[in-house]
């Protein structure tokens, strides 16, 4: 089985995937593999982040992953590979902002992301790519990276059966964009804030 660990940038990946291999799970970073195997592609000067080549990287990983093993798949492309379940990590904007201010991001990158994950784009990929019943929201805004990873484990082992409560539309942030409209209206960008770059 293949698990997408996907969501916008800042909503905890990383931090979530360190836990999961703490616990025993078989993690696959794909931006690093990525930058290890030759798998990205044109610089893009305005964002600062270069192309994943994601034909490529997911026919390599056909080639490596053995069938009837259980691999996690990080990054904020993940659902967009060849995966039977996608967990999205969900962020309430406001502190998605200052997380990824934290970062040192480019204040258009900021506003980018946060607009991104304030319309869903990232779940609606993947519920137009799987359909909902494969696809799980969780929102990390006031939950530690272990407990996400804990449960995430937890579903993974029972094929993600019982996990309704993760459904997606459960987590609507679109207030943000009505709260922020003059914030929001400044982003020149596109509301996918760059995802398949790395």
């Amino acid at each position: 089985m293949r698990v997408a660990l996907t969501g916008t940038p800042g909503t905890g990946k990383s931090a979530v995937g360190r836990e999961l291999r703490r616990l025993g799970a078989t993690v696959i970073d794909l931006g690093a593999l990525a930058r290890r195997s030759g798998f990205l592609g044109r610089l893009d000067r305005k964002r600062r982040t270069r192309e994943i080549l994601l034909g490529a990287l997911g026919r390599f990983l056909d080639r490596k992953i053995p069938g009837g093993t259980t691999v996690i798949l990080e990054g904020h492309t993940s659902h967009l590979l060849r995966v039977d379940f996608a967990v999205v990590l969900r962020c309430s904007p406001p502190v998605l902002r200052r997380r990824l201010a934290s970062r040192k991001y480019p204040a258009e990158k900021v506003r980018e992301n946060s607009l991104a994950e304030a319309l869903d784009a990232i779940t609606t990929e993947a519920v137009s790519r799987l359909g909902r019943g494969r696809v799980l929201e969780m929102d990390t805004t006031r939950r530690t990276a272990a407990s996400v990873a804990a449960e995430i484990l937890r579903l993974a082992r029972r094929a993600f059966r019982g996990a309704a409560r993760y459904r997606p539309g459960r987590t609507d942030w679109s207030e943000d964009i009505i709260r922020n409209a003059g914030y929001y209206s400044r982003s020149r960008g596109d509301s996918h804030g760059g995802r398949q770059g790395r």
